[in-house]
């Protein structure tokens, strides 16, 4: 890795802790009738790092370290310790996944809108992956009839991580010209 790339993993790994420490708990209270807005800084910025972060390096590896980065920055000072790497766990995996779906060859002859809705769609598919973590955890603690009973819970937290991930990346997209335009990496 070169060191521009190290300092930018660094800057947006602690972008994300930042926006997540500071934000998260302020976010997390909000409800929207039963339904909390808790983990949706994590990622509408995660995603949203991801996406730039990729752009502008263009190899892979780079996600999946900033990911980890930050899932460790932000899970390690939650209450429950186990709780908090589990569910870091998911995001790291949510971004080494990202890393992977966009570094597919298939992604070299995409362009323009073709290009945006599969970016849009692995942001959305791996902000659902984000989740296993957590769920084979509650899936562990839970009896079976308890888990199968928080299914509409879970059901919820899959479309939160769907709709907050792509979001995320929607703003990256709307960025990324802004961001192309400044100077280059190498």
């Amino acid at each position: 890795m070169k060191a521009k790339e190290i300092a930018l993993i660094a800057i947006f790994a602690s972008i994300w802790i930042a926006f997540q420490v500071s934000l998260g708990p302020i976010v997390g209270r909000f409800r929207l009738g039963p339904l909390s807005l808790h983990g949706v800084v994590n990622l509408i910025v995660g995603w949203f790092l991801m996406l730039v972060l990729a752009e502008i390096c263009r190899k892979f590896g780079r996600v999946s370290v900033m990911a980890i980065i930050a899932a460790i920055g932000t899970r390690s000072v939650r209450v429950s310790l186990v709780e908090g790497l589990i569910v870091g766990a998911g995001y790291a995996l949510g971004g080494i996944l990202f890393d992977v779906f966009f570094f597919i060859p298939i992604i070299n002859n995409l362009r323009g809108k073709k290009r945006d809705v599969y970016l849009l769609v692995i942001s959305s598919i791996t902000g659902l992956i984000s989740l296993f973590p957590y769920l084979l955890l509650e899936l562990s603690v839970l009896s079976i009839p308890a888990f199968i009973a928080k299914t509409p819970l879970y059901a919820y937290f899959a479309l939160k991580s769907v709709i907050f991930s792509a979001l995320g990346a929607t703003l990256g997209l709307i960025i990324l010209p802004q961001v192309k335009n400044s100077a280059p990496l190498d």
